[in-house]
């Protein structure tokens, strides 16, 4: 005969019911811990952009805006902010219809900005016209300290178009930029410093096709590090505090492709007293034979002087890598004037008048 199993007896009516009542609890408890947690985060992600505008308007700017709402629970945090303007104490101002703010409960300062849309910046100088910036797309992230300071952004857009009544519009396909993070002075570094890098394809105005190379500008990119004190003051104000310590732009590189020209150049830029760019960059100049040889076609040279400069690059420059013409030479922003080894090209602009 086969052994007989004996099955365990079942749990007592009140057990069970001790351990439905344990899982509710528990789960009870988690779903306030989770309301708990959300509400701190959106109470941070508030804090945060409170004391931010805070700090602007003791610096002289008036912001106003309305109805401020919270919302996304429980994924994000979510703030919308009505109508937002910005007025600087310079008097121009900036505003849109809405800002929209996101971010993770886990890291409620480190928000995503929704930029879409349209902005306008009016109220300029010498009662020039506004300017209207429109996106099909643009984000922004931004990383907030507790206390309000704006550690670090970061703002990517698509289809950017900027126009001004009077002037033709300009176009970006695609607007990559980050600013920060701001480091603090240092025994070791006793200038402050602030990471640039810029991005940008297909930039494009009606005034390029006038010019020799005739065609929007293929790609842009900057990357450098802003040296030196930078004081939250008016711009012409803040320009000259930070020329006179000792400020200064380090190019680490800097590169331009326009039609078959491609630029790149790396060095350091301060200002000089008139605030005009001052400094010396080192530069390398790909495809100069080939806009010479463009400028031909376009009847912009004749044979003879297209020969003689065609002699000259193949004296001053060498074949690279890639089978094409390559010159290495000095840009010297000097004096108020930009020039090339001893040649000079054109004036430099005051950058505030």
């Amino acid at each position: 005969m086969p052994e007989e199993i004996s099955l365990p007896e079942p749990a007592s009516g009140s057990y069970a019911r001790k351990l439905l009542i344990s899982g509710i609890g528990i789960l009870g408890s988690l779903i306030v811990i989770s309301i708990a947690y959300w509400f701190w985060a959106a109470y941070q992600m508030e804090t945060g952009l409170t004391r931010w505008v805070d700090k602007q308007r003791s610096r002289g700017f008036e912001i106003t805006h309305g109805q401020l709402s919270l919302g996304g629970f429980p994924f994000v945090v979510q703030a919308t902010l009505e109508t937002p303007k910005i007025t600087s104490p310079d008097g121009w101002h900036w505003q849109t219809q809405r800002l929209i703010a996101e971010a993770t409960p886990w890291s409620p300062l480190s928000m995503q900005i929704d930029l879409s849309g349209e902005h306008l910046v009016d109220g300029l100088p010498q009662n020039a016209p506004a300017i209207n910036v429109v996106s099909s797309q643009a984000k922004s992230t931004a990383r907030l300290s507790l206390e309000g300071e704006l550690l670090s952004a970061r703002l990517k857009a698509d289809n950017l178009s900027v126009t001004r009544e009077g002037h033709h519009p300009l176009s970006i396909a695609t607007l990559d930029t980050t600013l920060g993070p701001l480091r603090a002075a240092t025994a070791e570094n006793p200038l402050q410093e602030f990471n640039i890098l810029v991005k940008a394809q297909d930039i494009n105005h009606p005034e390029l096709k006038k010019t020799p190379l005739g065609g929007p500008i293929s790609q842009l990119n900057l990357d450098g590090t802003l040296y030196g004190k930078i004081p939250k003051e008016k711009i012409e104000k803040a320009l000259h505090i930070w020329r006179d310590t000792g400020g200064f732009l380090s190019l680490h590189d800097a590169s331009m492709r326009w039609g078959p020209m491609l630029i790149d150049t790396r060095g350091k830029l301060a200002l000089d007293n008139h605030l005009r760019p001052a400094g010396q960059l080192e530069s390398r100049i790909e495809g100069a034979d080939e806009v010479v040889k463009q400028l031909e076609e376009n009847g912009l040279l004749n044979k003879g002087q297209s020969f003689g400069i065609k002699l000259s690059l193949a004296a001053l420059g060498k074949t690279n890598d890639r089978g094409r013409h390559e010159i290495e030479a000095p840009l010297l922003m000097k004096d108020g004037w930009l020039s090339v080894g001893p040649i000079r090209l054109f004036k430099l602009p005051v950058l505030v008048k």
